[in-house]
């Protein structure tokens, strides 16, 4: 029986993240719900708690030691309405390297990266997704502008 005590914060999120929750008999809605209820904990579950562990996620992506979880691009969805102050790093660092990860191999997973990069797309805050969308392949980057065509 796996517990999350003594385990960091960045580390329960990693954990719930990774979760087999089909295999322990949770529902799927239930898993999500318990994920959400994580990031409304915001002075618990801090920007700097949430960076930690969607950088950790996406770094074993990356190296393709694991799958994005389920919940990740959700997470990162909700993430964007709710910090702010995360804008940067998720236009900058985060969209970018799930690009070089190749998300839009997983459908799941390439409908949320194009939600949260239509999300940042044009925040007028002087943030924008725009360099992660330019650096698509030509054919996603096709994709992604005929569902989310440029507001110039």
């Amino acid at each position: 029986d796996e517990s999350l005590h003594g385990m960091t914060l960045c580390e329960q999120l990693v954990f719930l993240h990774q979760l087999d929750f089909a295999a322990v008999g949770l529902p799927q809605k239930r898993y999500l719900k318990s994920i959400e209820i994580c990031l409304e904990e915001d002075k618990i579950f801090s920007d700097r708690v949430l960076m930690a562990a969607l950088d950790y996620i996406s770094g074993t992506f990356l190296t393709n030691q694991t799958k994005l979880p389920l919940a990740y691009m959700r997470t990162i969805i909700l993430t964007c309405s709710k910090h702010e102050s995360l804008h940067s790093w998720i236009c900058h660092v985060l969209l970018p390297r799930l690009v070089e990860g190749k998300i839009y191999e997983d459908r799941r997973q390439w409908e949320g990266w194009m939600r949260c990069a239509r999300m940042l797309e044009n925040t007028g805050e002087g943030v924008s997704s725009l360099s992660a969308i330019e650096s698509l392949p030509e054919e996603q980057k096709i994709i992604y502008r005929s569902k989310n065509p440029r507001k110039d």
